[in-house]
């Protein structure tokens, strides 16, 4: 909602208003890490690109695989909230070695890292070397769960929830395994919902 370059970046789906972030993959479900969960009966709250609060109730969560979690808000969010895509599924994503992240943290800032490995089920991140810029964080504890994004033809594409620190890593929202077992956890949740891909 800043003015100036952060503008740029879409997080109306992405909850901050408490440190177990969560992040809209269907109009109706988050994802989280799984060792840092908000709890059924907490309020989330959006915020529209014009600052309108959106609230709503989390009304169940599911472990789905690894670090990760589904939550279930007690209604659809309104259109006007960014519902993130996932990486469409292809067999080899070490191409993104390299590429530049949006990542984001407990205190709802942005930063850009580099991507330094992608696994079958996980992605890191590190700092640029030398550094391009002054806008890397070391992640810390409390900045679990929080999304990292790459960008593909100027929309934002979730790829990753920290786990750790440091540069971060946590699971990689890529990997057909994980989407698979997400996508069943949200059927069971409230079936009707779709993730949603895109090419990276």
């Amino acid at each position: 909602m800043m003015p100036g370059w952060s503008r740029n970046f879409d997080m109306s789906g992405v909850s901050f208003n408490e440190r177990m972030t969560l992040t809209l993959v269907t109009p109706r479900h988050v994802v989280m890490a799984s060792h840092y969960r908000r709890r059924p009966g907490s309020k989330v709250v959006f915020h529209n690109r014009m600052g309108k609060r959106v609230e709503r109730t989390l009304i169940g969560v599911a472990g789905v695989a690894g670090d990760v979690a589904v939550g279930l808000l007690d209604s659809d969010v309104p259109g006007d909230l960014k519902v993130y895509p996932l990486p469409a599924p292809r067999e080899d994503f070490t191409g993104l070695v390299g590429r530049t992240a949006v990542v984001t943290d407990q205190n709802r800032r942005i930063f850009f890292h580099e991507v330094w490995r992608v696994g079958p089920t996980s992605i890191g991140f590190r700092h640029p070397k030398p550094a391009k810029h002054g806008w890397g964080k070391n992640l810390v504890k409390g900045d679990s769960g929080n999304p990292s994004f790459l960008i593909s033809r100027g929309e934002l594409v979730l790829i990753e929830t920290h786990t750790t620190g440091g540069g971060g890593s946590g699971p990689f929202y890529g990997s057909s395994g994980i989407q698979e077992k997400l996508a069943a956890a949200i059927t069971r949740l409230a079936p009707g919902y779709r993730l949603r891909f895109k090419s990276l």
